[in-house]
């Protein structure tokens, strides 16, 4: 037995002799340039001393030693040289083996390559309550979840999830994953107020959250919200994912005229219908809209400021039909802000472009002649000549060109000797133009009949009433005879 022992050590002993003289020839080999491998370099005597030690310890499988020798084999300070591959190989290895600095450094190698394999390492520290990568969670989970929800994916996140890294990103897309009924992770409910909460500032949340906040008869439904947040939320109601959103949850004006507008649920949420489908480009509701805003009608209060907004969105319509409804409903909107000017503009452009709504700019003239009888003292002299001017038009309603015409004398009178001669000139001879014979007969016989009372009222002159007087102050010959004159009348030859 003893003897047994004794060849035994003998045995170890010249196995370690020949392992070092094995690892001095290698180590001098690599040095001369000699050897397979990666290229030879000038290592230092610590670092061939500690790779003598390390190598024999990491092939017989010990952690330490291997992640050690990993290093160096990296590094390329030892006269082994630089070998990248095998050094990364003897690390793995020592990860693999339970030793935390090596897979601490497969982490930080993984990470910065950017494989997945980082989020793993990193779970299994999370489970050993090793909290170095508790700062890389959220970044690592964010890189590595899956860009497509399936069942096989939200698996993975539920994993993460119970896992403790409930971070927003690995919440979000739980919460995804519940909400179409591939995990039951979280309930419903928090699921939707999960995403309730993410869709304040996330546009991908929120486009999230209005499938199903359009989808009628289903108890998240609420257009009214949507409307409000989709703004808030940094999204447009043109986005090419929104105006999606809309037709297959037929946000349109078929789906606003559809919904009874008497119901109770509806008073508040189909005018939002209608509103989203208007502002999302459909020109049919934004008509709708503007004319229910402009006449308060189908339950929209009466708002001309909102009533503004949508008929210039269907003024712009390439369809001919709903762009003059439009006009004719912007002219009505100019009317009722008593927007003269730009009334007066709109109405010139269409003239002098010769534009399809010409007929109805000339007939909403009204306006202009309407506001010159009231407002012609307060005036600008060149917009008075401009509007008389205007008014000179073969398609302008002759009633309208009367009332301006008529008014001319007031402007002229008004203004007095403010006005040159050859703007009054030039304001008498529209008002020729202006004027029919029936308005000219009508005023010259006006004129005659104030000129025929003044005359009557200088011909006649009212008389005086005579006074009466007492029988005593009559003249003589007025008075009457008395009995005696009257008896000696008698009586005389």
């Amino acid at each position: 037995m003893k003897k047994k022992r004794l060849n035994l050590c003998i045995s170890l002993i010249t196995a370690l002799i020949a392992c070092n003289i094995c690892i001095d020839s290698y180590a001098q080999d690599k040095a001369s340039g000699g050897g397979g491998g990666g290229g030879g370099g000038i290592g230092n005597s610590n670092a061939d001393a500690q790779f003598r030690e390390l190598y024999p310890r990491a092939l017989a499988g010990e952690p330490n030693a291997m992640f050690s020798l990993g290093k160096i084999y990296l590094e390329g300070t030892s006269s082994a040289g630089k070998e990248s591959a095998k050094g990364m190989d003897f690390i793995q290895k020592a990860s693999s083996a339970g030793n935390v600095a090596a897979t601490k450094y497969m982490i930080d190698a993984y990470e910065r390559s950017g494989s997945e394999r980082a989020l793993e390492l990193c779970q299994k520290l999370q489970k050993a309550g090793d909290k170095y990568c508790d700062k890389k969670m959220e970044t690592l989970v964010e890189r590595s979840i899956p860009k497509t929800v399936s069942a096989s994916n939200c698996k993975k996140l539920n994993d993460l999830y119970n896992g403790g890294n409930q971070g927003p990103v690995v919440k979000s897309e739980v919460t995804a994953c519940v909400l179409q009924g591939l995990s039951s992770t979280i309930s419903f409910d928090q699921a939707m107020s999960n995403l309730r909460v993410q869709a304040a500032d996330d546009p991908k949340a929120f486009a999230r959250l209005m499938g199903f906040m359009l989808k009628a008869g289903t108890p998240e439904w609420d257009p009214v919200f949507v409307e409000e947040y989709l703004p808030k939320a940094g999204l447009t109601f043109k986005d090419k994912e929104v105006k999606e959103l809309f037709l297959k949850n037929d946000i349109t004006f078929d789906g606003c005229r559809k919904m009874d507008r008497l119901r109770r649920e509806n008073l508040r949420q189909r005018p939002s219908v209608c509103r989203m489908a208007a502002k999302s480009g459909d020109e049919d509701a934004a008509l709708y809209v503007g004319d229910a805003y402009l006449a308060g009608k189908n339950y929209f209060p009466e708002d001309a400021a909102e009533a503004s907004f949508y008929i210039k969105e269907a003024s712009l319509s390439k369809n001919p039909i709903i762009s003059s409804e439009a006009f004719v409903l912007l002219m009505d909107l100019y009317k009722k802000q008593g927007k003269f000017y730009e009334h007066f503009s709109t109405v010139k452009h269409e003239i002098k472009v010769n534009s399809l709504n010409k007929t109805a700019a000339f007939a909403s003239f009204g306006f202009e002649a309407d506001y010159l009888v009231k407002n012609h003292s307060s005036m600008a002299l060149e917009d008075i000549l401009d509007l008389v001017a205007t008014a000179d038009n073969k398609d302008i309603d002759q009633s309208i060109k009367s009332r301006i015409g008529r008014t001319v004398d007031e402007v002229i009178k008004d203004r007095g000797r403010l006005m040159r001669p050859i703007e009054k000139d030039s304001m008498l001879a529209y008002k020729d133009r202006l004027l029919s014979q029936k308005d000219k007969d009508e005023i010259e016989g006006a004129r005659l009949a104030m000129q025929s009372q003044v005359t009557a009222g200088k011909a006649e002159t009212p008389r005086a009433e005579v006074p009466r007087v007492a029988d005593s102050d009559k003249r003589s010959s007025e008075k009457e005879p008395s009995f005696i004159d009257k008896v000696l009348n008698r009586s005389a030859p």
